[in-house]
């Protein structure tokens, strides 16, 4: 055994005995101080008998893993003299000092992990990056559980056999699509659609090999390429093909596109290319590469996530246009019904022309189909050559065989594999090679054993004794957090140098994470997550036949990515957080900007624009995706987005309605026309509901300008009239008109009067409560747990730091990097004081 072995078991054994004794003396103390106190102060509003909050405190005995975070809680809420309640007979100073030491020392004695399982997206990443495949292999597994609505959380990723069995079918398949000494599988299918003059003649070579083109619909242009034209959603024609399956029905297509757009017109939108493969879609592409200047497309996918047809899978590619337009010299196209037409016509739609002119002469963006090229049996050499590695020549022996199992184990677990750890794989690849089975198969298997195994599965904790091992685990703890995938080259190189404790470093690799693309894999998840964002987004028309419900999922789409959009654009600025409730711009593209009502943005790409001035939408908070996700549910929108505020923004989560309660309903005929300020005192008649209802309305009314589909408005009706057909959505207001009133109360009792004053009080009187509750998700997000005690310590230092600058976005994400918590350094911590 080599001596960093030793000292390493040597290392964790010490930790194992000192934290037993501590939780032991901890247990022993809780009779002491925590029991009395409990029951003397708490036990009274949180039993057997009363749960207000839904909190009980007659069934602990101390601290666990399992309610650490109840205890963070009450440690606040005692510290702070919020509980007991004042109306309640108060504590001594030495009986209060004497619970939170308690409570703290607890905390310390049950320590704390960064060792987590990895999510789906990581998991899938994580594969992604050990086979070089573009596989989107989280289709395959289950979904995860979240902390505080994070899927980054361990108490919410257990390991359970079902996710385990599918994972043994994930990473099969995985292996499965690489190989080193077989030849390729299948055949590939190409067309140079530059040289094609003929669709149907092209195809015909294909059709002895199981080929069949359902609908080949397009242009062809010799020496440009195969022109697909424009079609608007809910028009079912597109191009398709169909390509045989291997008799499995298992493997990876893989599709691959060079395109281009073509206006011959001002003004035309771009082009929007959906693929679809299998029943799946895969992809909504804005297409704006130029004929010299191509956009190179691949698509790889598992056919086992795929319908898979007797005549095998079916690839279809449409062009299609997701936003209104008009071209001068042409006529709006009217689609509705002339015995009913909608009151003011059908709105903006598209030109009117003759669609047997050429194309070169109609008013219509085309995609130029100029190549493709259909693998539907693709099994990728490995390693790959872009990885630009010396393995040697690979030949059937066990050098070459060990050779690629350490390369492939290093980067499946993310850190250096010693000889000792390597041992156990070679040998099950020598079992496998002996019993007959190929120089292939027989890696593979061992491939699989590797990806199967706990060290790829899981995160290895910061504070691991083994140096080595937890400067490798800094950099997938890093990487996963900004990238949402396994450390590059320089992180490794940096964990492998024992540099990644260095603040000054730390901050440089925050930076350079956060400058690169792959970012978006941190705002995105981060965004959608804290703020709820997958609810669904209602677009509303005026009348059932406008036209507007084709440009539908775009809109949606944008609308949703203004958000995550914004979001990146603070970080990237490291501008300070009041700029997440009140700024003078947002991100638009193209399809915002007429919904906002703005003049005409080219492109679906966001971009930083300025707002009017009596604009109220700077700020997330003004954003209509977000006002709409909080509509779907029904017409109680001030209850909705009053906790929703409360919870997400001013880090004040109301408690969860009781069961017994009836939920509001505004359309129940008695409630029906009266103003909803009314019925919710009526609501608030009930002390049940008012317990929480009191400080949910005030602050649900400041967003009452906005109506389901997030557009402002100045008039309200008395009660709506919503209408469904075929995915359109009409909703109409009836009866009287009133002005909307916004008026309303923040938690500590300033007023209100508009939208904007709201947003004012907010940034000015909550900005701490605010940026509390973001780093709190910071510290979720990152390290994988709620914050402790001594967490919620470091985080008022970073408050404090950071306070006079107003609490810069990128300079926060550092600060939590370079925390304990994140990198797990819990040596000099003061007894009984914060971190």
């Amino acid at each position: 055994m080599t001596t960093r072995c030793v000292a390493t078991r040597q290392a964790a054994a010490l930790v194992v005995l000192v934290a037993t004794a501590l939780a032991a003396r901890a247990t022993d103390s809780f009779q002491q101080v925590a029991a009395p106190f409990l029951k003397q102060h708490c036990v009274a509003c949180h039993g057997e008998k009363k749960q207000e909050a839904g909190v009980r405190f007659d069934q602990v005995d101390g601290v666990t893993a399992g309610n650490r975070n109840l205890w963070t809680m009450a440690y606040q809420k005692v510290a702070a003299g919020e509980m007991p309640p004042k109306s309640r007979p108060q504590p001594t100073d030495a009986d209060k000092k004497a619970l939170l030491k308690w409570v703290a020392d607890a905390q310390r004695a049950i320590g704390s992990t960064g060792t987590r399982r990895l999510n789906r997206r990581e998991l899938s990443a994580s594969l992604r990056d050990v086979t070089g495949l573009s596989v989107d292999f989280a289709q395959g597994l289950p979904g995860d559980g979240t902390v505080a609505g994070f899927d980054t959380g361990a108490d919410g990723l257990p390991e359970a056999s079902d996710s385990v069995a599918q994972w043994l079918i994930v990473t099969r398949r995985a292996t499965d699509g690489l190989r080193f000494l077989d030849e390729p599988k299948g055949k590939t299918f190409a067309l140079n659609f530059a040289e094609v003059k003929d669709v149907r003649k092209a195809f015909d070579a294909w059709k002895a090999d199981g080929v069949t083109g359902k609908e080949l619909r397009g242009t062809p242009r010799p020496g440009l390429g195969l022109l697909i034209e424009p079609r608007a959603v809910g028009d079912r024609e597109e191009w398709s093909v169909s390509v045989p399956a291997p008799p499995s029905k298992e493997g990876v297509l893989r599709l691959t596109l060079v395109v281009s757009a073509m206006k011959s017109m001002e003004r035309l939108p771009n082009p929007r290319l959906w693929v679809r493969i299998g029943g799946r879609d895969l992809d909504f592409r804005e297409i704006t590469g130029t004929a010299d200047k191509p956009q190179r497309l691949i698509y790889e996918v598992q056919l086992g996530d795929l319908i898979v047809q007797p005549k095998g899978v079916t690839i279809s590619l449409a062009n299609k246009v997701e936003i209104p337009y008009a071209v001068e010299g042409f006529e709006n196209e009217d689609k509705s019904n002339p015995k009913d037409p909608p009151p003011g016509g059908t709105g903006l739609f598209r030109p009117a022309f003759d669609r047997k002119l050429p194309p070169e002469k109609q008013p219509a963006p085309f995609i130029v189909l100029q190549r493709i090229e259909i693998e539907p049996n693709a099994v990728t050499a490995w390693p790959p050559k872009a990885w630009k590695v010396d393995v040697g020549a690979i030949r059937d022996d066990t050098t070459s065989a060990k050779r690629l199992l350490s390369l492939w184990t290093e980067r499946a677990w993310r850190r250096p594999v010693s000889d000792a750890e390597l041992a156990p794989v070679v040998k099950l690849y020598e079992k496998v090679r002996g019993g007959g089975a190929s120089f292939d198969v027989a890696l593979r298997a061992a491939f699989q054993a590797v990806l199967m195994s706990a060290p790829l599965r899981y995160m290895a904790s910061p504070s691991h004794p083994d140096p080595v091992v937890a400067q490798h685990a800094i950099a997938s703890r890093l990487s996963f957090m900004f990238w949402g995938e396994p450390p590059d080259t320089e992180l490794r190189r940096l964990a492998a140098a024992g540099k990644l404790r260095d603040p000054t470093g730390l901050e440089a690799q925050v930076d350079r994470l956060l400058a690169d693309p792959r970012s978006d894999a941190f705002v995105r998840p981060f965004v959608v997550q804290w703020l709820e964002m997958e609810q669904p987004i209602t677009i509303a028309q005026s009348h059932i036949q406008k036209q507007d419900f084709r440009f539908a999922r775009y809109l949606k789409a944008s609308m949703r990515e203004e958000t995550v959009a914004y979001v990146a654009q603070l970080i990237a600025d490291n501008r300070p957080t009041s700029e997440l409730i009140v700024s003078d711009w947002t991100m638009m593209n193209d399809a915002l900007a007429r919904h906002y009502g703005y003049g005409p943005l080219a492109g679906g790409e966001l971009r930083k624009v300025k707002l009017k001035a009596d604009d109220p939408r700077g700020g997330i908070l003004g954003h209509a995706g977000i006002q709409s996700m909080l509509c779907w549910m029904g017409e109680n929108w001030v209850i909705y987005r009053g906790a929703w505020a409360l919870r997400h923004i001013l880090d004040m989560p109301p408690p969860p309605p009781p069961l017994e309660v009836p939920e509001l309903n505004p359309s129940d005929g008695k409630n029906k026309g009266k103003p909803f300020r009314e019925l919710l005192k009526q609501h608030q008649s009930d002390a049940k509901c008012a317990v929480c209802h009191k400080t949910i309305d005030p602050v649900g009314f400041a967003f009452q300008n906005f109506d389901i589909s997030g557009r402002w408005r100045d008039v309200e009706h008395e009660h709506y009239k919503r209408g469904e057909l075929d995915g359109r959505i009409a909703w109409v207001g009836e009866g009287k008109a009133r002005p909307v009133d916004a008026t309303g109360r923040l938690p500590r009792g300033e007023v209100f009067k508009t939208f904007a004053e709201f947003k004012q009080l907010v940034a000015k009187n909550y900005h701490d409560d605010l940026t509390r509750g973001l780093l709190k998700n910071f510290f979720v997000y990152g390290t994988g747990r709620l914050p402790g005690i001594d967490d919620m310590g470091e985080i008022k230092a970073i408050m404090d730091a950071h306070r006079a600058k107003g609490y810069p976005l990128r300079d926060l994400l550092k600060a939590v990097v370079r925390s304990r918590a994140f990198l797990e350094q819990y040596d000099s911590i003061p007894e009984g004081k914060p971190r």
